[in-house]
């Protein structure tokens, strides 16, 4: 069985050259490992040694760290006289840790550790079915044949303690890694030495008005080595401050995502340093270095036109009294004498009752409002913005806040116009 492993081993091997390298372990994938080989049982088992059969499955966190689990058959045969029926089926379970080197090379050599467990069993005339508990660690390598296909060694020692006494099993399995989910790279053209460029990026450089919520991109002249464009290479910040985000790839373009929106009316610079490399290795010879402008925040240029107190409302309600309507009345034509100007309606609530019901009740109370300028008084729509604070801004503070009929109380409830343009 020994000679038969290693022509397997060695046939693989042979192989290898025959197709051009591949780089090689990727992060974020799924694997599948099917495999062959021997294991080797501790004398004291007086277990014969034989072929090994089993599948892996597993997950690479990153390029580097990986966790999979593990399920081995040997069929053997018990070297004791004793019993009648000699044939034993061992089965072996386990899920270790991996730690692959040069992950991004086509040779990746690995090391491993976990925890494992073996069961035996055998016919009624043979000897007792039992099952033990182990610690194994090895070693190994992956040498990647395509970007989603490598052949695989590995050896291991599986340590355990019977009787008292400290046992090692040893096994040796070749077999191939299948990467599920893995992106296909790209290969460098042969003899290429022409240094890469950033052809154009999004948004352009001193374009405004950009959104809050967009990602910023840099799209090169060709393929680009995905392991030199990071974070830390590719960066954007506001001022001097960072801005934390994660950089992803589709193509030629590099993306950076940040990790929540921009701020209104602010400056970024985008910055993609000089040294990042193609495929070939040639690297980007100048920092190419752009900036933009986001949408400006809303203005407010001036602060209360008109307040509606809790008396303008039915009680505990969003219905307008006729008081109300008397005050939206002469403020529309106020609106309407003054096309420019836009206004925020927003409305607040007293500390009485639960948060969600003031913040509920505060909105609805501005929407009212709202509708009532645009059915009644003939306002358009995108002149009027609405937001609620709820009991989050009080005007007075509220020592009982159960006294809804109190003067701090009458003075919370109330909805206010701010003018945001004129």
């Amino acid at each position: 069985m020994e000679k038969i492993l290693m022509a397997f081993l060695i046939g693989l091997f042979l192989l290898a050259p025959a197709v051009p390298g591949y780089a090689g372990n990727q992060g974020g994938t799924f694997t599948l490992d099917p495999f062959t080989g021997i294991y080797s049982f501790d004398r004291a088992q007086h277990l014969d040694t034989r072929s090994y059969y089993g599948l892996r499955g597993g997950y690479n966190f990153t390029d580097s760290l990986a966790l999979e689990a593990m399920f081995g058959y040997v069929p053997t045969e018990t070297e004791s006289m004793a019993y009648v029926d000699r044939d034993v089926q061992v089965y072996r379970y386990g899920l270790d840790a991996l730690f692959h080197f040069n992950p991004s090379g086509t040779l990746v050599p690995f090391i491993s550790a976990g925890l494992g467990a073996t069961q035996t069993d055998n016919g009624s005339n043979g000897m007792p079915d039992h099952g033990r508990g182990m610690f194994n660690y090895g070693v190994g390598v992956k040498y990647f044949i395509s970007d989603t296909v490598a052949l695989r060694g590995d050896v291991k020692q599986a340590m355990f303690s019977e009787g008292g006494d400290n046992r090692t099993n040893t096994e040796y399995t070749v077999g191939l890694t299948f990467l599920l989910g893995a992106e296909k790279k790209a290969v460098a053209k042969t003899g290429d030495t022409t240094a890469p460029e950033v052809v154009c990026t999004s948004p352009d450089s001193g374009v405004t008005g950009v959104a809050i919520d967009r990602n910023i991109t840099a799209t090169f002249s060709e393929e680009m080595d995905r392991s030199t464009i990071t974070t830390s290479t590719f960066t954007v910040k506001h001022g001097t401050t960072p801005v934390n985000g994660k950089v992803t790839f589709a193509g030629t373009t590099a993306t950076f995502n940040p990790s929540s929106g921009l701020e209104k009316g602010a400056t970024y610079t985008a910055t993609v340093v000089a040294g990042v490399k193609d495929l070939a290795g040639n690297a980007l010879a100048n920092s190419y270095v752009w900036s933009f402008t986001t949408v400006s925040a809303p203005k407010i240029v001036s602060s209360v036109l008109i307040t509606l107190e809790d008396s303008h409302f039915d009680f505990d309600s969003a219905a307008l009294t006729e008081s109300g309507k008397t005050i939206l009345n002469y403020n529309a034509r106020i609106l309407k004498e003054n096309p420019k100007m836009k206004i925020r309606i927003a409305g607040y609530a007293s500390a009485s009752g639960t948060t969600e019901y003031n913040q509920k009740l505060s909105e609805r109370r501005a929407s009212a409002v709202k509708n009532y300028l645009v059915k009644e008084g003939g306002i358009a729509q995108d002149r009027l913005a609405v937001i609620g604070y709820g009991e989050t801004r009080p005007a007075e503070y509220e020592p009982v806040p159960s006294n809804i009929y109190s003067e701090a109380a009458k003075a919370n409830q109330r909805v206010l116009f701010e003018i945001i343009v004129k």
